[in-house]
């Protein structure tokens, strides 16, 4: 069966869906192509020839109605909004090439058309995959100092004496009492050291004094404080609590 333009035509006011083919191109749509001179006149058999071939949605939304007007011989009209603005014609085997607002068409001489848009680029078909960024290790925290060790208390008190008796020569003794150890510290009144006494070193002089740690037994000790006889030959005893245990003064001849 034959459908020419002029049944296409008929059906298409028929239907109302497609009457503005009818429409002349609009001049906003420039078409590309070579200088033919003035278009002849047509001629019924060409006129009758055209039919409806595909419609083709474009790269921005408008359709262009591509036509068959013979063997090799395509057209297409071009709408926009319903509205018809160019006609694009591919005749002895060359595409035709039209633009409209950033909208490119190209109808190839097989009756297939492609378009794009300036403003849209035809995305890659097959984008190399961007690198991922490695991902930033976690900081690690800082470490925390060690706690200094508290200070030994014992280390920096000093033992206070079990006993502080002023001894006849104006001497001062401490006496520190233990069980192993007993200990006898001398000292002159200003505060200087006269010497120590000990279970290993029991016996001190001091200008014609003499000093001594004397065992009692059973974990007693005494010190005796001893006056030479030049001086009087005295002595004082004293417990480790401080007190006077014996005294004897020489008498005088």
């Amino acid at each position: 069966m034959r459908v020419t333009r002029r049944s296409a035509r008929t059906a298409a006011v028929a239907s109302g869906a497609v009457a503005a083919l009818l429409l002349p191109a609009a001049g906003a749509f420039a078409a590309d192509g070579p200088d033919q001179g003035p278009d002849p006149a047509p001629t019924p058999a060409s006129s009758d020839q055209s039919v409806l071939w595909r419609n083709v949605d474009l790269a921005d939304g408008s359709l262009a109605k591509v036509y068959q007007d013979g063997p090799g011989r395509f057209s297409a009209e071009i709408y926009a909004g319903g509205s018809l603005i160019g006609t694009l014609v591919s005749t002895d085997g060359r595409p035709a090439y039209g633009q409209h607002n950033g909208l490119h068409v190209v109808l190839r001489p097989d009756g297939t058309v492609r378009s794009w848009t300036e403003t849209a680029p035809a995305p890659d078909p097959d984008p190399a995959p961007k690198p991922k960024p490695a991902p930033k290790p976690d900081p690690k925290p800082a470490p925390k100092p060690a706690p200094k060790p508290a200070p030994d208390q014992r280390k920096n008190t000093a033992r206070l004496p079990d006993a502080k008796v002023t001894l006849p020569d104006g001497s001062v003794a401490r006496l520190f009492t233990s069980t192993t150890w007993p200990r006898v510290e001398l000292t002159r009144k200003d505060g200087r050291s006269l010497g120590s006494l000990d279970l290993r070193h029991p016996t001190a002089a001091h200008h014609g004094w003499t000093y001594k740690l004397v065992d009692a037994g059973k974990h007693h000790y005494k010190l005796a404080a001893i006056d030479t006889p030049r001086q009087g030959a005295g002595s004082w005893v004293y417990d480790f609590q401080g007190r006077i245990v014996g005294k004897y003064v020489a008498q005088k001849a």
